[in-house]
């Protein structure tokens, strides 16, 4: 993953670096013939599932500036993609640079198509990835990686003229305001090495000239020439240019740049495509020629690499929640360990101590079951409590009733009689006393029934007010939401219509010393049903 293999094609040769975590490691270069495809073959099968990224270096360029209407999405690249093939029909290698967006008008964009017009160049190395399959991640033009070195230069001419001294020649690059628009490459001949300068002069001459015919400077346009090098003597170069052709020369030190990017400088003497190489190795990656064909294999690799570290990820997720488990193991099993040695301490203690118990005839687990037979009935023993707090609340408005007898059960039979004989008046028929309705008894519950015997203190013959005061205290009870069910099984007076009169007026002061009973069945509901 932090592994990069650059490759540099130019007309005679095919240079190839070693790149890793942004460091030059080692590069090789491989002759443009059978022998040097061989080598290259066998160069990839010891570097296998590298990605790839190819150079290109040759005079056969072209670059077009041109102006699109302004679009987004995917109708960008189709007006884009119609442009390409109306320019470039025939043309495999190719692509479009956008370099900005015009501020007036209708604000269109401006794209810079360049094309690689010799395929036959980079043929023979394409023929050897392919059937590696090795995943080539691009195709990129040198000059697109030549406006970086401007950008790290921080050269802030708006018209620069960028000379670099190359293994394949003299490049002159033209950038707009640190963009490129136009870029020429001009073999250096072998007489031509002892006539340096001149040969400067003339081919800035005729760059600066066609320039000028393709409107991109006019003749009074102040054009800075650039010239990287590494040899002080070139300083006399860039002074004869600058008398010649009339510009403001400038020359810069490599050895500086290749120190600043941590590249070797000497490796730049004899292979000066080295830094546009390093350049494009830590991430300076322009726009790719290559159609989609030749990187689908590059497409795969970064899946497959993708899928590998989320892998490793996982992986070692897991490895830590298993350290993680394994050490809470460990301590829960430590744990365990020390309360099982406390409770033997303790068990030791105890059999220490229970040697001078005396014995027991009742074995040990008749006395476990007896101290649980009595937590379960000391749960469910119950109290007249409830009963008694709802006749108080009931009686307490009520002080001419006087309660004699009150008798307090627990029952599944709500059915039960009162065994109490010790009545006055007469009881009130069956029909009266049933139970009221919707009340359905259930019969494995125990509920608590209470029969209540009572009088009215005071009682004086006014029957009506006495059964006034019992019934006002039925309807308290009632309305109590802890009462089930009231029944009435005795009222102060039997008001029922099937029986005789009796008596006579000559007993009147007898009558009135009779007392106004009455007996009353009260059901609590059941603690912990809603109510």
């Amino acid at each position: 993953m932090f592994t990069k293999i650059v490759l540099c094609a130019t007309s005679t040769h095919l240079t190839a670096g070693i790149w890793r975590l942004g460091k030059l490691q080692s590069f090789q270069i491989f002759q443009n013939k059978e022998q040097g495809y061989q080598d290259f073959k066998r160069f990839l099968e010891i570097h296998p599932h590298i990605p790839l990224y190819l150079l290109a270096d040759d005079i056969e360029e072209d670059f077009r500036l041109e102006t699109l209407p302004h679009t987004s999405g995917n109708a960008r690249r189709e007006i884009v993609e119609r442009k390409l093939n109306q320019i470039y029909r025939g043309t495999i290698y190719r692509a479009a640079h956008f370099i900005n967006r015009e501020k007036e008008k209708r604000r269109d964009d401006r794209f810079l198509f360049i094309a690689l017009n010799n395929p036959e160049l980079v043929q023979g190395w394409m023929q050897v990835i392919e059937e590696l399959q090795a995943p080539l991640v691009g195709l990129y033009l040198l000059p697109m990686v030549s406006q970086v070195i401007v950008k790290r230069l921080k050269l802030m001419a708006p018209h620069i003229l960028l000379c670099e001294r190359l293994s394949s020649g003299l490049r002159q690059t033209y950038l707009h305001n640190g963009r490129l628009r136009v870029s020429r490459l001009a073999p250096i001949l072998p007489d031509s090495e002892n006539k340096l300068g001149f040969f400067y002069v003339t081919e800035t001459e005729k760059t600066r000239l066609y320039l000028i015919s393709q409107r991109h400077i006019t003749r009074d346009t102040a054009l800075s020439v650039v010239m990287p090098s590494l040899d002080a003597n070139s300083e006399q170069i860039s002074r004869l240019v600058e008398q010649e052709n009339g510009v403001d020369c400038t020359r810069v030190d490599l050895v500086q740049l290749a120190n600043t990017l941590r590249l070797d400088a000497p490796l730049l003497q004899k292979t000066p495509e080295l830094l546009h190489m390093h350049l494009l190795a830590i991430g300076n990656v322009p726009d790719n020629l290559a159609p989609s064909k030749q990187i689908k294999n590059s497409q795969l690799n970064m899946l497959r690499r993708g899928i590998n570290l989320t892998s490793a990820i996982i992986l070692l997720a897991g490895l830590l929640l298993a350290s993680m488990y394994l050490k809470e193991s460990f301590e829960f099993e430590q744990s365990t360990q020390q309360l099982a040695s406390q409770t033997q301490v303790q068990e030791n203690l105890y059999n220490e101590v229970a040697k001078d118990f005396p014995s027991t005839p009742i074995p040990s687990n008749d006395l476990k079951l007896a101290v649980e037979l009595h937590q379960a009935i000391v749960g469910y023993a119950k109290s007249p409590e409830r009963i008694m707090r709802v006749m108080s609340q009931a009686i307490e408005n009520s002080p001419e009733i006087q309660i004699n007898r009150l008798r307090w059960v627990r029952s599944n039979d709500i059915e039960l009689k009162d065994t109490d004989q010790a009545t006055v008046a007469t009881p009130i028929p069956q029909a009266s006393a049933q139970v009221q309705a919707g009340f359905v008894p259930d019969p494995t519950a125990l509920y608590q029934v209470a029969f209540v015997n009572g009088e009215i203190r005071g009682f004086t013959g006014d029957y009506r007010a006495a059964l006034s005061s019992v019934t006002q205290l039925v309807e308290r009870l009632r309305a109590n939401p802890e009462v089930e069910q009231v029944q009435i099984l005795q009222e102060p007076v039997n008001v029922s219509s099937l029986t005789s009169l009796q008596g006579s007026t000559a007993e009147e002061r007898t009558s009135q010393q009779t007392p106004a009973l009455f007996k009353l069945k009260i059901i609590l509901k059941r603690q912990g049903v809603p109510t």
